[in-house]
């Protein structure tokens, strides 16, 4: 790509500065033109977007169409070109059309990006892939807010570009690696104990992203359940009595406006024997039981333990039991006849004599169909269905993954990216 310099006079040259009162009458937004379905579209923008005129300085097109489809890095550096470049860049508007590209983008592009974390290490790996050859990119983040004796980082969410950390028990960060910009936000109201769940998501209903964590005693059957407000900068709090008792543990991945977990139900004994599909409504606050687990019918040794996003779908893999890992793909959403045949991944092909011992987690399914695993939580592979073959795209001591994409949201407002 051109460095920022010669790509500004190039720009400047097809497209002269014009005055407010030259530019082209304002209207309201379409999204038919960018390749998106209706439910993608309300995972990056406010339901109200279409409506709401463009300001001034967007109307002019073509330059907008250009400069909202370079990367979010390039874009960053041409902020000095002029001041009118600088106000368009970190304009609300720019920001959620150059949202709408970036995913558009991550959605037909054979590459991806990932978020990596350890207890005090983070990066940003870019995976290239073709038939023959992985192209691995890695970048080190330092994280940005100075939080002293760091003993464990999570990964709440990955969510428009937003990264959601806790770093210790109660440091909560929202933090944008591309642009470099966090907030740390307010303490929870207490350090929940017992098993612990949560999740990081956005609501198109209010403009606004959420964090959920939450907690639950097996013995006492209490779970409380607090939620963030990026929009009001606050936390609030429910038990037991706003929604009933819920055994959920670990991250909820986000979709159509909601994050999703596998609920394990227990019997006493060291296995669980059955799961559902429990989601929490991020408009609502609440929780619901809205899709349905595949119909195995008599195979009962199966137990679903986990669910995640890929390609604007649900799925959700199994409990493998020391022999197999299968993943099953609901092609229509909360349609239960649309969950496609399970792909088989044989654990012997790729740990060996570790099955009893090891962590295998599924990340994203791709365009071709190869399936991304988390092998122990330091080897990242990619399972070909086809050839029933394993390559190896990422070694490190990372702890926890995210599927990421770079984007200019703020992670003060929300919104336009604060520069």
């Amino acid at each position: 790509m051109a460095s920022p310099k010669s790509f500004s006079c190039c720009i400047c040259r097809l497209f002269p500065r014009t005055s407010t009162s030259e530019a082209s009458p304002r209207k309201t937004t379409s999204l038919a033109a960018y390749g998106l379905s209706s439910r993608q579209l309300k995972q990056l923008l406010p339901s109200n977007f279409a409506a709401v005129p463009p300001p001034p300085p967007l109307n002019n097109d073509i330059l907008v169409e250009i400069l909202s489809r370079l990367p979010a890095k390039f874009l960053l550096s041409l902020q000095c070109v002029c001041k009118s470049w600088r106000a368009l860049i970190s304009d609300y508007h720019f920001v959620m059309k150059h949202l709408i590209h970036a995913a558009a983008t991550c959605s037909i592009n054979n590459s991806l990006t990932l978020f990596l974390s350890s207890t005090r290490l983070y990066s940003i790996v870019s995976v290239g892939l073709d038939k023959d050859h992985v192209h691995v990119a890695n970048r080190e983040l330092d994280l940005p807010v100075k939080i002293p004796d760091i003993l464990i980082t999570r990964i709440v969410g990955s969510c428009n570009g937003l990264i959601c950390l806790q770093v210790n028990c109660t440091n909560i960060v929202i933090w944008n690696p591309c642009t470099g910009h966090s907030k740390l936000l307010p303490k929870p109201y207490s350090l929940l104990s017992g098993f612990l769940f949560f999740g990081f998501g956005y609501d198109s209903t209010t403009d606004d992203y959420k964090v959920i964590r939450g907690s639950r005693t097996a013995l006492s059957k209490e779970t409380v359940v607090e939620v963030f407000s990026l929009r009001t900068n606050s936390w609030w709090r429910r038990s037991n009595k706003d929604h009933g008792y819920v055994c959920l543990n670990g991250k909820g991945c986000f979709f159509n406006g909601a994050l999703y977990w596998v609920e394990l139900q227990w019997a006493g004994g060291p296995r669980p024997i059955g799961s559902r599909i429990l989601s929490f409504d991020l408009a609502e606050e609440k929780f619901q039981e809205t899709v349905s687990l595949p119909y195995l019918g008599k195979e009962e040794n199966y137990v679903f333990a986990g669910i995640g996003v890929s390609r604007n779908s649900l799925f959700v893999y199994s409990d493998p039991m020391g022999s197999d890992l299968r993943i099953w793909v609901m092609k229509d959403y909360r349609v239960r006849e649309s969950w496609a045949e399970p792909i088989e991944i044989y654990l012997g092909q790729i740990l060996k004599e570790e099955v009893d011992e090891s962590f295998l987690r599924p990340l994203c399914i791709l365009e071709s169909g190869e399936v991304l695993l988390d092998y122990n939580r330091n080897v990242l592979v990619l399972y070909n269905p086809k050839g029933k073959t394993f390559r190896s795209i990422a070694l490190g001591t990372q702890s926890d993954v995210a599927i990421y994409m770079e984007t200019l949201i703020s992670p003060a407002t929300g919104r336009g990216s604060d520069m």
